[in-house]
Protein backbone atom coordinates (compact mmCIF):
# COMPACT_ATOMS: atom_id res chain seq x y z
CA UNK A 1 0.00 0.00 0.00
CA UNK A 2 2.75 2.00 0.68
CA UNK A 3 4.75 1.44 -2.80
CA UNK A 4 2.76 4.71 -4.47
CA UNK A 5 4.02 7.30 -1.59
CA UNK A 6 7.05 5.53 -1.57
CA UNK A 7 7.65 6.27 -5.30
CA UNK A 8 6.22 9.69 -5.13
CA UNK A 9 8.49 11.19 -2.09
CA UNK A 10 11.51 9.65 -4.40
CA UNK A 11 10.06 11.85 -7.18
CA UNK A 12 9.69 14.77 -4.82
CA UNK A 13 13.39 14.02 -3.74
CA UNK A 14 14.96 14.61 -7.26
CA UNK A 15 13.10 17.42 -8.29
CA UNK A 16 13.99 19.30 -4.69
CA UNK A 17 17.39 18.22 -4.57
CA UNK A 18 18.07 19.87 -7.99
CA UNK A 19 16.15 23.07 -6.82
CA UNK A 20 12.77 22.71 -8.75
CA UNK A 21 9.21 21.89 -6.38
CA UNK A 22 7.23 19.84 -8.04
CA UNK A 23 3.75 19.63 -7.00
CA UNK A 24 2.28 17.71 -10.06
CA UNK A 25 3.89 14.45 -8.60
CA UNK A 26 0.17 13.85 -8.77
CA UNK A 27 -0.64 14.49 -12.38
CA UNK A 28 2.50 12.32 -13.11
CA UNK A 29 1.29 9.35 -11.64
CA UNK A 30 -2.27 9.70 -12.39
CA UNK A 31 -1.12 10.09 -16.23
CA UNK A 32 0.61 6.80 -15.68
CA UNK A 33 -1.67 5.06 -14.32
CA UNK A 34 -4.18 5.37 -17.61
CA UNK A 35 -1.20 5.15 -20.08
CA UNK A 36 0.40 1.95 -18.38
CA UNK A 37 -2.98 0.23 -18.01
CA UNK A 38 -4.15 1.60 -21.97
CA UNK A 39 -0.62 0.24 -23.23
CA UNK A 40 -1.51 -2.90 -21.26
CA UNK A 41 -5.06 -3.22 -22.78
CA UNK A 42 -4.35 -2.48 -26.31
CA UNK A 43 -1.00 -5.17 -26.45
CA UNK A 44 -3.08 -7.52 -25.22
CA UNK A 45 -6.38 -6.89 -27.08
CA UNK A 46 -5.54 -5.32 -30.07
CA UNK A 47 -1.90 -7.32 -30.76
CA UNK A 48 -2.35 -10.31 -28.77
CA UNK A 49 0.57 -10.30 -26.88
CA UNK A 50 1.02 -12.81 -23.56
CA UNK A 51 -0.27 -11.36 -20.24
CA UNK A 52 3.34 -10.91 -18.69
CA UNK A 53 4.55 -9.11 -22.24
CA UNK A 54 1.47 -6.70 -22.44
CA UNK A 55 2.24 -5.87 -18.57
CA UNK A 56 5.56 -5.31 -19.15
CA UNK A 57 4.81 -3.05 -22.00
CA UNK A 58 2.51 -0.69 -19.99
CA UNK A 59 5.24 -0.43 -17.13
CA UNK A 60 7.40 0.62 -19.57
CA UNK A 61 4.74 3.21 -21.40
CA UNK A 62 3.59 4.58 -17.97
CA UNK A 63 7.25 4.97 -16.60
CA UNK A 64 7.51 6.96 -20.03
CA UNK A 65 4.30 8.93 -19.73
CA UNK A 66 5.76 10.16 -16.15
CA UNK A 67 9.18 11.07 -18.02
CA UNK A 68 7.56 13.33 -20.22
CA UNK A 69 5.20 14.81 -17.60
CA UNK A 70 7.99 15.73 -16.34
CA UNK A 71 9.69 16.90 -18.96
CA UNK A 72 6.53 19.25 -19.52
CA UNK A 73 7.42 20.45 -15.69
CA UNK A 74 10.85 20.95 -16.69
CA UNK A 75 10.30 22.86 -19.56
CA UNK A 76 7.75 24.84 -17.80
CA UNK A 77 10.06 25.73 -14.62
CA UNK A 78 13.68 25.58 -15.93
CA UNK A 79 13.34 27.15 -19.47
CA UNK A 80 10.18 29.41 -19.03
CA UNK A 81 10.68 30.79 -15.63
CA UNK A 82 7.36 29.93 -14.63
CA UNK A 83 6.35 29.84 -11.13
CA UNK A 84 6.82 26.61 -9.92
CA UNK A 85 3.79 25.95 -7.67
CA UNK A 86 1.78 27.10 -11.14
CA UNK A 87 3.64 24.81 -12.97
CA UNK A 88 2.99 21.83 -11.01
CA UNK A 89 -1.12 22.96 -10.85
CA UNK A 90 -0.81 22.69 -14.49
CA UNK A 91 0.54 19.35 -14.85
CA UNK A 92 -1.96 18.30 -12.29
CA UNK A 93 -5.36 19.57 -13.86
CA UNK A 94 -3.79 18.54 -17.12
CA UNK A 95 -3.68 15.01 -16.29
CA UNK A 96 -6.74 14.82 -14.30
CA UNK A 97 -8.82 16.56 -18.10
CA UNK A 98 -6.51 14.21 -20.35
CA UNK A 99 -6.93 11.12 -18.59
CA UNK A 100 -11.04 11.48 -17.60
CA UNK A 101 -11.14 12.77 -21.68
CA UNK A 102 -9.64 9.43 -23.04
CA UNK A 103 -11.24 7.03 -20.59
CA UNK A 104 -14.74 8.59 -21.79
CA UNK A 105 -13.92 8.48 -25.79
CA UNK A 106 -12.10 5.63 -25.80
CA UNK A 107 -14.51 3.19 -24.05
CA UNK A 108 -17.64 5.13 -23.06
CA UNK A 109 -18.65 6.79 -26.13
CA UNK A 110 -20.51 4.79 -28.75
CA UNK A 111 -18.51 3.38 -31.98
CA UNK A 112 -15.27 3.88 -30.03
CA UNK A 113 -12.81 1.13 -30.26
CA UNK A 114 -13.87 -1.57 -27.62
CA UNK A 115 -17.66 -0.63 -28.37
CA UNK A 116 -18.83 1.14 -24.83
CA UNK A 117 -17.54 -2.06 -22.65
CA UNK A 118 -14.83 -1.34 -20.41
CA UNK A 119 -12.02 -4.07 -20.92
CA UNK A 120 -9.78 -5.35 -18.01
CA UNK A 121 -6.22 -4.88 -18.56
CA UNK A 122 -4.28 -8.85 -18.97
CA UNK A 123 -4.25 -9.46 -15.06
CA UNK A 124 -1.76 -7.95 -12.22
CA UNK A 125 1.83 -8.30 -12.10
CA UNK A 126 2.65 -11.63 -10.26
CA UNK A 127 4.05 -12.53 -6.81
CA UNK A 128 7.95 -12.52 -6.81
CA UNK A 129 9.20 -14.93 -3.89
CA UNK A 130 12.79 -14.21 -3.03
CA UNK A 131 14.29 -17.57 -2.13
CA UNK A 132 15.43 -17.54 1.50
CA UNK A 133 15.28 -13.75 2.36
CA UNK A 134 11.22 -14.80 2.03
CA UNK A 135 11.74 -17.51 4.22
CA UNK A 136 13.11 -15.72 7.37
CA UNK A 137 10.31 -15.82 9.97
CA UNK A 138 8.08 -12.48 10.45
CA UNK A 139 9.83 -10.41 8.20
CA UNK A 140 9.89 -12.60 5.61
CA UNK A 141 7.12 -11.12 3.59
CA UNK A 142 9.42 -8.36 2.92
CA UNK A 143 10.82 -10.51 0.21
CA UNK A 144 7.75 -11.40 -1.42
CA UNK A 145 5.87 -9.11 -3.00
CA UNK A 146 5.24 -8.04 -6.67
CA UNK A 147 7.69 -6.35 -8.32
CA UNK A 148 6.77 -2.51 -8.08
CA UNK A 149 6.47 -3.11 -4.04
CA UNK A 150 10.34 -4.37 -4.32
CA UNK A 151 11.47 -1.77 -6.78
CA UNK A 152 10.33 0.86 -3.93
CA UNK A 153 12.41 -0.49 -1.17
CA UNK A 154 15.36 -0.94 -3.58
CA UNK A 155 15.02 2.40 -5.29
CA UNK A 156 14.88 4.41 -1.66
CA UNK A 157 18.74 2.98 -0.92
CA UNK A 158 19.60 3.16 -4.30
CA UNK A 159 18.24 6.95 -4.28
CA UNK A 160 20.04 7.92 -1.16
CA UNK A 161 23.46 6.04 -2.39
CA UNK A 162 23.08 8.27 -5.70
CA UNK A 163 21.99 11.69 -3.86
CA UNK A 164 24.87 11.55 -1.13
CA UNK A 165 27.87 8.92 -2.70
CA UNK A 166 28.04 10.18 -6.59
CA UNK A 167 29.50 12.47 -8.44
CA UNK A 168 25.93 13.17 -10.12
CA UNK A 169 24.60 13.61 -6.41
CA UNK A 170 26.86 16.18 -5.72
CA UNK A 171 26.36 18.00 -8.68
CA UNK A 172 22.42 17.69 -7.73
CA UNK A 173 22.31 19.26 -4.39
CA UNK A 174 24.81 21.62 -5.39
CA UNK A 175 22.41 22.81 -7.87
CA UNK A 176 19.84 23.02 -5.47
CA UNK A 177 21.43 24.54 -2.98
CA UNK A 178 23.82 27.43 -4.69
CA UNK A 179 23.32 27.18 -8.48
CA UNK A 180 25.19 30.19 -9.38
CA UNK A 181 28.37 28.49 -7.48
CA UNK A 182 27.66 25.42 -9.24
CA UNK A 183 27.50 27.25 -12.71
CA UNK A 184 30.97 28.89 -11.83
CA UNK A 185 32.44 25.87 -11.61
CA UNK A 186 31.53 24.62 -14.56
CA UNK A 187 28.30 22.63 -13.91
CA UNK A 188 25.32 22.88 -16.25
CA UNK A 189 22.69 23.50 -14.14
CA UNK A 190 19.47 23.76 -16.59
CA UNK A 191 20.96 20.40 -17.50
CA UNK A 192 21.08 19.03 -14.34
CA UNK A 193 17.97 20.35 -13.63
CA UNK A 194 16.44 19.19 -16.34
CA UNK A 195 17.61 15.50 -15.96
CA UNK A 196 16.50 15.00 -11.91
CA UNK A 197 12.96 16.40 -12.98
CA UNK A 198 12.74 13.84 -15.98
CA UNK A 199 14.05 11.70 -13.25
CA UNK A 200 11.34 12.08 -10.84
CA UNK A 201 8.92 11.95 -13.44
CA UNK A 202 9.81 8.42 -14.11
CA UNK A 203 9.30 7.94 -10.74
CA UNK A 204 6.13 9.01 -10.41
CA UNK A 205 5.66 7.08 -13.08
CA UNK A 206 6.16 4.12 -11.77
CA UNK A 207 4.53 4.67 -8.71
CA UNK A 208 1.24 5.39 -10.84
CA UNK A 209 1.74 2.26 -12.83
CA UNK A 210 1.27 0.20 -9.44
CA UNK A 211 -2.37 1.23 -9.16
CA UNK A 212 -2.97 -0.19 -12.70
CA UNK A 213 -0.75 -3.31 -13.58
CA UNK A 214 -0.02 -4.15 -9.54
CA UNK A 215 -2.84 -3.52 -7.23
CA UNK A 216 -6.29 -3.45 -9.25
CA UNK A 217 -6.34 -4.02 -13.53
CA UNK A 218 -8.40 -1.20 -14.35
CA UNK A 219 -8.88 2.38 -14.41
CA UNK A 220 -11.00 5.09 -12.61
CA UNK A 221 -10.64 8.70 -13.06
CA UNK A 222 -8.77 10.58 -10.26
CA UNK A 223 -7.63 7.22 -8.72
CA UNK A 224 -4.90 8.16 -7.44
CA UNK A 225 -6.98 9.70 -4.78
CA UNK A 226 -4.31 12.44 -3.75
CA UNK A 227 -0.97 10.10 -2.83
CA UNK A 228 1.19 12.12 -4.75
CA UNK A 229 0.17 15.04 -2.64
CA UNK A 230 0.86 13.20 0.53
CA UNK A 231 3.72 11.69 -0.95
CA UNK A 232 5.37 15.30 -1.66
CA UNK A 233 4.46 16.15 2.00
CA UNK A 234 5.98 12.92 3.64
CA UNK A 235 9.22 14.13 1.27
CA UNK A 236 9.18 17.43 3.03
CA UNK A 237 8.49 16.07 6.19
CA UNK A 238 11.45 13.75 5.50
CA UNK A 239 13.71 16.45 5.37
CA UNK A 240 14.20 15.78 1.54
CA UNK A 241 16.37 12.91 2.32
CA UNK A 242 15.21 9.22 0.87
CA UNK A 243 15.69 7.83 3.99
CA UNK A 244 14.90 10.79 6.14
CA UNK A 245 17.16 12.74 8.18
Amino acid sequence: VATPLTLGALSGVFCERAGVVNIGIEGMMLTAAFFGWLGAIYMNTIFHFEMMPSLLVGLLIGIVSGGLMGLLHAVLSVTFKVDQIIGGTVIYILATGVTGFLNRQLFFEKGSIFGGQVPHAPGVLPTIHIPILADIPVIGRIFEQQPIALLGIILVFVAHFVLFFTRWGLRTRAVGEHPRAADTVGINVSFMRYANVIIGGMLAGLGGAYFTLESVPSFEPLMTNGRGFIALAAMIFGNWSPIGA
